[in-house]
């Protein structure tokens, strides 16, 4: 009944052009960290647009509202985040043309704080969530600020949660992250296995868009990425699990929980759901 009523105010405040109405927040508040970015430069020095994909910051936060937390939504400067216009489709909704604008109403509410805000109060928060969408790549991967919270979570044990793309963003825990985003898109492979030391997730189990879940977009494209997060991620010592190609796939590891692509959505949300109460159970 709780689920049916959270998701009746969500299409109601759609369809009346009001803010979204959230599930109030009982259990606590999920920090939701998103890029400021929405111009990526690629391999042959052209450009793209990048922002977040709606369906994976959407599915899990409007999944955790509903079971009573709360969602507060981080950029770098507090800026608004762009979106991925691309993901502004019902495919990655079922096919629902009322799940997609909901997820979109829900997003559009959200009023975002900035990464310094949040630092001010990483212990009100039960978790950390980065959504997917090629911006991460730009700026989160290599923010101070972020990295700084990714090692208070990992040091509390607390959850934390990224999906696709956003898996590059465990980088920003790297004593070095913007030395070796330098390296990376310089091609120089060697310098940035040695700014990799010291790295947090060294030796964990993960998941992000695999190579060959990137390489049909960059053929369309006629060029590659700056770098495959993939790759990336593996250089720096994380253990890469891909699944299938588009199925759903989420790996855990300690406080760690990933999924590789957007059909990872609701599965992440479960799975950080389920870490979340076991959390509070053990208290």
């Amino acid at each position: 009944m709780k689920k049916a009523f959270t998701f009746l105010l969500i299409v109601l405040s759609f369809l009346w052009g009001m803010a979204p109405v959230q599930a109030a927040g009982s259990k606590g508040k999920i920090l939701v960290a998103a890029s400021g970015r929405d111009k990526m430069t690629l391999k042959d020095g052209s450009s793209m647009n990048v922002g977040f994909f709606l369906n994976e910051l959407a599915v899990p936060s409007i999944y955790l509202a509903e079971r009573g937390y709360e969602i507060v939504l981080a950029t770098p400067e507090g800026e608004k985040p762009a979106m991925d216009d691309s993901s502004d489709d019902k495919k990655f909704f079922g096919g629902s043309e009322g799940k997609r604008a909901s997820a979109r109403a829900f997003v559009n509410g959200l009023t975002p704080i900035s990464f310094r805000k949040a630092l001010n109060h990483l212990d009100e928060y039960q978790a950390i969530f980065i959504p997917g969408g090629h911006a991460p790549m730009t700026d989160l991967m290599q923010n101070r600020e972020l990295g700084m919270m990714l090692r208070y979570f990992h040091e509390t044990g607390k959850p934390t949660a990224m999906i696709c793309h956003g898996t590059v963003a465990a980088l920003a825990a790297l004593p070095q992250s913007s030395a070796y985003r330098k390296a990376l898109t310089d091609g120089d492979f060697s310098k940035a296995a040695k700014a990799s030391k010291g790295w947090i997730y060294r030796g964990y189990h993960m998941t992000v868009l695999s190579d060959a879940e990137e390489w049909p977009g960059e053929l369309r494209k006629g060029t590659e990425m700056p770098f495959h997060v993939e790759q990336v991620l593996e250089i720096a010592g994380g253990y890469m699990e891909e699944g299938a190609l588009y199925r759903s796939h989420v790996v855990k590891d300690r406080e760690l929980i990933t999924g590789q692509n957007p059909a990872s959505d609701m599965a992440l949300a479960k799975a950080l759901a389920e870490a979340l109460d076991k959390r509070q159970d053990s208290y």
